[in-house]
């Protein structure tokens, strides 16, 4: 038996694996999608606070196997901006930058 590629979903063993895009409210606020899964869509619940490389584990939805269950999938997020931001977010993001400091790379220990 030879597994074609699909078009989003990727296997490994009995896991199957998805990079899911979901939009900035929906990461932040928190939010139930419709994800996709090789049995048909189920609803997920989008934790408040996530961020792109989130991973979420769909328990039972990967591949059935001879010993044992079915694997699992795993639903990994991905923020995504709008194709065309509009200038009401555009202006939103500058005034929110402009009151913080946030250094999204200051772990990673760049100099200065």
């Amino acid at each position: 038996i030879q597994v074609q590629p699909h078009k989003f979903f990727e296997r490994d063993g009995n896991d199957i694996f998805l990079e899911l895009p979901v939009t900035i409210t929906e990461a932040l606020l928190g939010a139930r999608v419709r994800v996709p899964t090789i049995h048909g869509p189920v609803a997920v619940k989008i934790p408040a606070g996530s961020n792109t490389g989130t991973s979420l584990r769909l328990n039972g939805k990967g591949v059935g196997g001879r010993k044992g269950g079915p694997g699992d999938q795993y639903v990994q997020l991905k923020v995504m901006l709008p194709d065309k931001p509009d200038a009401d977010l555009n202006d939103f993001v500058r005034e929110w930058s402009a009151k913080g400091n946030y250094d999204v790379r200051k772990k990673l220990g760049f100099p200065e």
